[in-house]
């Protein structure tokens, strides 16, 4: 009886670590890509939405400056399409998410590209540049 409650014990544990570690970053704070600067508490993921773009068609935001690695991790792109089955052409939602490391400020930009390259018109050329703290 004294080692079933051991075992039992010994596996309570061993699920709320792995419940408590899973659950580190859970928390997620999504801004718009034209938001200049965001403080994230430790353990707040950051998602930065680009809205809907079309790959089909050659649009992309990319990354041009990755954050300092001692404070947040490289960025995981995301996206999700919005065609039905089996149609092409149809945008996506993109969005990037960045996980903390650690505590400080830093900066990340982005550059829109179409079919690899910035734009040469002025007028289509978009960038951003966010500033992270986390604390």
């Amino acid at each position: 009886m004294r080692r079933l409650l051991k075992a039992c014990a010994a596996v309570t544990v061993a699920a709320s670590l792995a419940l408590g570690l899973t659950g580190c970053y859970a928390a997620e704070k999504t801004i718009d890509y034209s938001t200049s600067s965001v403080t994230l508490a430790p353990g707040e993921a950051l998602v930065v939405d680009f809205g809907e773009i079309n790959r089909t068609v050659g649009d992309a935001w990319v990354i041009t400056r990755e954050p300092d690695p001692a404070v947040l991790g490289p960025g995981d792109e995301r996206s999700r399409y919005l065609g039905q089955d089996g149609e092409t052409g149809a945008p996506s939602e993109v969005s990037y998410r960045f996980t903390p490391v650690g505590e400080g400020t830093t900066v990340i930009r982005f550059e829109y590209e179409f079919r690899g390259a910035a734009p040469s018109d002025a007028d289509d050329q978009r960038t951003a540049e966010i500033t992270v703290t986390v604390r």
